[in-house]
């Protein structure tokens, strides 16, 4: 298969800049939405074996993400998948392969209890995107009520000097602002002394920034804002 013939049609110059701007990444960004995407990669697996689409050369940021969306919708056992899972984690370098990729694995549901163990195994390797990649499943699939304490404990487990391994923690905890306010406040006053304090006042700072805050709670959060 052509998959530069096959993306071709898509490209959007525009949108190509936009990426360029927001994705640093090491593959080369052609420009084309993720809908579309989508769409490309429900066509390619009516046509092709889902492996041939795994095995296309990592050229293009767009291919990345082709390759997230077929690993995550493909019909194989939680095992196998797990494996083509690890195998994807490497290929990651930026923010947005990473959530893209997070949205996509909806499996996590039905495998909530196991996936934790896994997620907890892939932070035994000190690899950044693996830190982003377990916090955004976190933030998608455990701020829950049953879950809730294990995503605490987890957040706290990782330590990073990356940026946007840091943000992702303050993006998981300003989620758990939202859902379990009280609860989540006495986290963050408990575990102050570990909590950076760049991931902490950001925490806040989203939680300020959320329309599903009440001005009442916002008035809390500013007054526990860190020097």
């Amino acid at each position: 298969m052509n998959i530069l013939e096959i993306l071709n049609p898509y490209i959007d110059n525009k949108y190509q800049l936009f990426q360029k701007r927001i994705c640093h990444t090491k593959y080369i960004i052609l420009g084309i939405k993720v809908p579309i995407l989508r769409k490309i990669t429900k066509d390619l697996l009516t046509n092709y074996n889902y492996q041939d689409i795994l095995n296309l050369d990592n050229n293009y940021y767009e291919v990345i993400l082709i390759k997230g969306i077929v690993i995550a919708s493909v019909n194989i056992s939680y095992q196998e998948k797990l494996l083509l899972i690890k195998d994807y984690l490497d290929l990651i370098d930026n923010w947005a392969i990473c959530d893209i990729f997070v949205g996509n694995l909806k499996m996590i549901k039905d495998y909530q209890k196991d996936f934790l163990e896994y997620l907890k195994y892939l932070l035994t390797y000190d690899k950044d995107y693996y830190k982003r990649f377990v916090i955004v499943c976190l933030l998608n699939y455990y701020i829950n009520q049953e879950y809730i304490d294990n995503n605490y404990q987890i957040l706290l487990s990782i330590k990073s000097d990356n940026y946007y391994v840091n943000m992702a923690i303050a993006w998981n905890i300003s989620m758990c602002l939202i859902k379990y306010f009280d609860k989540t406040i006495k986290f963050m006053n408990d575990n102050n002394d570990q909590i950076n304090k760049f991931v902490f006042n950001k925490s806040l700072d989203k939680g300020i920034d959320s329309y599903q805050i009440s001005k009442e709670c916002k008035d809390i959060l500013k007054k526990m804002k860190r020097k």
